[in-house]
Formats: C-alpha cells, structure tokens, sequence
C-alpha cells in the first residue's frame, strides 16, 4: 500500500477539516496517529492536493474501508435510504420551505431511489 512513501510531514492532517476539529480520518492513519477513522472523510481531498509524496490518499483510506466493518450509522442511514429514499424523513420540508418565503421542492419518490439503487422493498411494484 502507498503508505509507505508517506513521510509523515503531517500536511495532510493539517488540512483535513475532520481532523482539525478533533476527529480521526484517514489524514491521522497516515500520520500514524490512530488506526481507526477511514469512515469518517468529508471528501474535501485537500489532503490529496497537499501531499507532497503524491500518496493516492483515496486508495488508503478505501483499503482500509475494506479492512474495517461500516458503522452502524452507515448501516441505518443506508437502509433508511432504502425505505423512504432519504437519509432522514423529510415529509415536512416544504412546510419549513413556506415558513421561510421558499419555493416547495419536489422530492424524490422513494421507489425511484430504491429502484436506482437495485434494492426493491416489500410493497414496491415491479
């Protein structure tokens, strides 16, 4: 694996937002300081632009994904996807939307998600 080449000059940590606000990324695996974190990435890839070794930081921290279960939260927020075609149930947005002077947003059909997604629920037609 690339990490390796890294030597450990710690840009990537200095840039990582994850990291800056005191959590484990894949910037403080690199870095050697912690083992966990390849889930938790904003996807800014600052850390990509700044790393002086050219360490393809993307293919680390998807190995280490590979290597380490998905949170729970990953989990729930999947399935919830797959249920009603959001991460949180967003029935009221538009409601909140005309509080506020805003146009209503057409949301997306569930079926349509899960469709996309390959994954049928019990109740969808076929």
């Amino acid at each position: 694996m690339e990490t390796d080449k890294c030597s450990q000059c710690r840009l990537c940590q200095q840039y990582c937002m994850v990291a800056r606000a005191g959590g484990e990324s894949i910037t403080t695996i690199l870095s050697g300081d912690s083992e966990t974190g390849a889930w938790n990435c904003s996807n800014c890839w600052k850390c990509v632009e700044i790393c002086p070794e050219d360490i393809d930081v993307y293919e680390v921290m998807m190995e280490k994904r590979r290597q380490e279960p998905a949170p729970v939260r990953y989990k729930r927020a999947f399935d919830s996807v797959c249920r009603i075609g959001y991460v949180y149930p967003v029935d009221e947005v538009n409601t909140f939307r005309e509080m506020w002077g805003l146009e209503p947003i057409r949301l997306v059909d569930p079926k349509v998600v899960r469709k996309l997604l390959g994954r049928p629920w019990a109740g969808d037609e076929e």
